[in-house]
């Protein structure tokens, strides 16, 4: 389920171009093998950067471990003038390299089945021309299927830039302040942002963590205010303009989706929660006995 989910997912973020190719009269199989090219090598080439930029980070992080633990011990000096200590052997305890390993050998099992991945987005991305006359054969008047469609190639694509946007402009930030992995970090913070309401804060974490320890809290304050600004102005002005009231779906219930696509598909399940309940909505509404289930979900 994870790779079909995965497959449709970019298979509706490139449909575009292949049809823009299709459209200009290049060769449907031309257009096709340009497309799937591009995709590829995009693909492939950020896999490749992320996973060098990662190797790296890991190396590091026991100095990182180090360096923490001297700034909680700087500031237990500071603290205990008020009988008040932070126990750093809760730090000491924590072998963050198995931690941060064992999250990227997760990730790493969806990526290993990129080749899948790959086949499945050739199959859906050729047969994407004839799929709207697949579903009016279906003559199920009670469900707008390319309205549908249209939503949530709509809804990936927008979210697809507004991510993207953002994680170029925490790279970018990160950059001018020197600080280290600032591509690993923009590329955290723009993949994290498909995850809604809490996607930006975890992004934020590990980058603020290296900023501390880095350059102090000065810096990391700064760093935290840009964080801020650019999540704000981004998830809060500039996509709810852009997107308008296409979804409809109540706050508390994008919260809760998170934690029940989650548990189903695990952390892929968090990155789809929107898409996946605005499915589930939309086959709510097709019933006359479960439209007001359908309702509860809106806003």
């Amino acid at each position: 389920m994870i790779y079909l989910i995965l497959s449709i997912f970019f298979t509706i973020l490139i449909a575009p171009i292949f049809r823009f190719f299709d459209n200009r009269g290049l060769p449907t199989i031309i257009a096709y093998i340009i497309t799937m090219s591009g995709f590829v090598l995009i693909f492939t080439s950020i896999f490749y950067i992320v996973s060098n930029s990662t190797s790296e980070f890991t190396s590091n992080l026991p100095l990182y471990k180090d360096r923490l633990i001297s700034l909680l011990n700087n500031l237990n000096q500071l603290l205990s003038r008020y009988n008040y200590t932070i126990d750093t052997n809760i730090i000491k305890n924590i072998d963050f390299v198995s931690i941060l390993k064992g999250f990227f050998s997760k990730a790493g099992s969806i990526f290993s089945g990129l080749f899948i991945v790959i086949i499945g987005v050739s199959f859906l991305l050729f047969e994407s021309k004839n799929f709207s006359k697949k579903i009016d054969t279906l003559n199920i008047k009670s469900i707008d299927f390319n309205s549908f469609i249209a939503s949530v190639q709509k809804y990936f694509i927008i979210k697809f830039f507004t991510s993207l946007l953002t994680g170029l402009l925490v790279g970018i930030s990160l950059y001018f302040y020197d600080m280290p992995y600032f591509f690993l970090f923009g590329f955290l913070a723009f993949i994290l942002n498909f995850i809604p309401v809490v996607g930006s804060i975890i992004a934020s974490i590990p980058a603020l963590l290296v900023a501390i320890i880095t350059y102090g809290l000065e810096t990391t304050i700064i760093l935290g205010v840009i964080y801020f600004v650019i999540n704000i102005s981004i998830s809060n002005i500039i996509e709810p303009k852009i997107m308008g009231d296409g979804l409809n779906l109540s706050p508390a219930v994008i919260f809760f989706s998170l934690i029940l696509w989650g548990w189903i598909f695990g952390i892929v399940g968090t990155f789809f929660a929107v898409v996946l309940t605005m499915t589930l909505k939309i086959a709510l509404q097709s019933s006359n006995k479960t439209k007001d289930l359908a309702n509860l979900l809106s806003r």
